[in-house]
């Protein structure tokens, strides 16, 4: 049997494997086992990019050499002292990155139902993200909502909105075969960058309650502001590496339009009387959905790799702009 391995970006533009952790839990802990880890593209490319401004989310957060990689399903493989209610061979969905073993804090690990598929499950993690987006926002029922960009975020966003009970949800994005998707998911499709949709046959100039960005593109802000009546929301759920790029919209103030950042670090840790939808709570939430049907994330899923492929996938993918969705890391495949 081979060594464990895991994905490191040693420097920007640089993507390599090396050796993963084989130690044993301690105590509190459980060692796991690689099933599937999903590659959240968007993110991990401004990672392996490393093009951000100082003072940003991504300048504190990426350090070199980088682990990439928070959306994984698992098996226990040990459990250390003092550990109750997992055991060898449950399986788990956890923030880990990309890693054939590893080892974690078992209140780390979110034990995964029977009725729910490792496929299903490594999608957690943009699914809370999202879902916070959808709860900041305040969506209310029969609101009028747009996506602008529609990745594996801006996908999940769509069915959110649509189970949240959207009056009508636009999806506008540059890939047709993006844009066909989300339609599949609900979504009323808009071929084109913003400014081409604001004065295209969709009428969308002041059309919509709430928009979320979810492009990190600087250019987008200023015209996603446009598609929104007065008083509307602008949710922003990409997080532009180089915000001071980023500019208002011609009507910010005078609509009163209210701007939202959304991040998953914001969502509370623990639920509690005040905040009843922590990252767990929304978590548990996507589970059930996932089971009943409600909101099936295979549909986005475009292709497994093996380990071994992961790096040449990722410089690939530095290049190139096919509008691919999701790619799972196959970690039982050699």
């Amino acid at each position: 049997m081979t060594a464990p391995v895991a994905i490191s970006f040693p420097a920007p533009r640089e993507v390599e494997l090396v050796a993963a952790d084989a130690a044993s839990p301690g105590p509190g802990e459980i060692a796991c086992e690689a099933v599937l880890s999903l590659i959240s593209a968007g993110t991990e490319l401004t990672c392996l990019r490393g093009e951000f401004e100082p003072r940003t989310f991504w300048a504190e957060w990426v350090q070199y050499p980088f682990a990439p990689g928070y959306s994984m399903v698992s098996r226990v493989a040990a459990v250390g002292d003092g550990v109750t209610g997992m055991a060898a061979g449950d399986r788990v969905f956890s923030f880990s990155p990309h890693a054939q073993r590893f080892v974690i804090p078992a209140d780390e690990a979110t034990p995964l139902p029977d009725d729910v598929t490792d496929e299903q499950a490594c999608w957690a993690s943009l699914a809370i993200t999202t879902q916070w987006a959808v709860r900041r926002a305040e969506l209310r029922l029969g609101e009028a909502a747009g996506v602008v960009g529609v990745g594996l975020l801006g996908q999940l966003l769509v069915r959110w909105l649509r189970a949240a009970g959207a009056g009508r949800i636009v999806a506008i994005d540059t890939d047709a075969r993006r844009l066909a998707i989300a339609a599949d998911g609900g979504a009323e499709a808009v071929l084109g960058r913003v400014d081409e949709a604001l004065d295209g046959p969709a009428e969308l100039e002041g059309a919509l309650d709430v928009v979320f960005d979810v492009t990190g593109r600087p250019a987008a802000l200023a015209d996603a502001t446009r598609l929104l009546r007065p008083l509307g929301r602008l949710v922003l759920v990409g997080d532009s590496p180089t915000p001071s790029r980023q500019h208002l919209g011609p009507r910010v103030v005078a609509d009163g339009l209210s701007i939202i950042g959304v991040h998953a670090n914001t969502a509370p840790p623990i639920a509690g009387p005040t905040a009843p939808w922590s990252a767990a709570t929304m978590v548990d939430l996507f589970l059930r959905f996932a089971a009943d049907g409600r909101l099936d994330p295979a549909p986005l899923v475009a292709r497994r790799i093996r380990p071994a492929d992961a790096p040449d996938h990722y410089r690939h993918a530095l290049e190139r702009a096919d509008g691919e969705l999701g790619v799972l890391i196959d970690w039982e495949t050699e």
